[in-house]
């Protein structure tokens, strides 16, 4: 993965925090996931600062956790790799956002026990979110829909 830096793959990706764990839904695919481990952290990494680069979110998370830095930050960088392939994650256009501090969020309190971050891929309600009336929209997003071109 190239230095550059990373956001959230709006207006494409939504997301939603639900007791420990992320739901990521990509409406261009169809496809939804599930993160949990470090993931949390690493999502809300990337949420809270777009435009950082794997490396500053790697050593960030490696920050939240008793575990050998090198091993987390190693795992975290694949994880990216993950999203990006996903296209859960996109290059940020412009620079690098400020990191949130340590103690917010998820890293609240003192450092834990490292869960390498997972990635669990669901296919099974592709149809039913690639039928959903939120892809006939323009540029600004849900609800706006699309001129429709035909009857011009």
């Amino acid at each position: 993965m190239g230095k550059g830096g990373l956001r959230v793959n709006t207006p494409h990706v939504i997301h939603e925090t639900i007791d420990g764990e992320v739901i990521v839904i990509n409406l261009a695919s169809g496809n939804y996931y599930s993160m949990r481990g470090a993931g949390l952290d690493v999502w809300e990494v990337v949420q809270s600062s777009p435009g950082a680069d794997p490396t500053a979110i790697a050593a960030t998370v490696a920050r939240r956790f008793d575990a050998p830095s090198d091993v987390v930050e190693r795992e975290v960088t694949a994880f990216l790799e993950e999203l990006r392939r996903e296209e859960l994650v996109a290059p940020a256009e412009d620079g690098v956002g400020p990191l949130a501090a340590d103690g917010e969020a998820a890293g609240e309190g003192a450092a834990r026990a490292f869960e390498p971050p997972s990635l669990e891929k669901y296919t099974d309600l592709q149809d039913l979110v690639l039928l959903d009336p939120v892809h006939e929209v323009d540029a600004t997003g849900w609800p706006h829909r699309k001129p429709d071109v035909a009857q011009a």
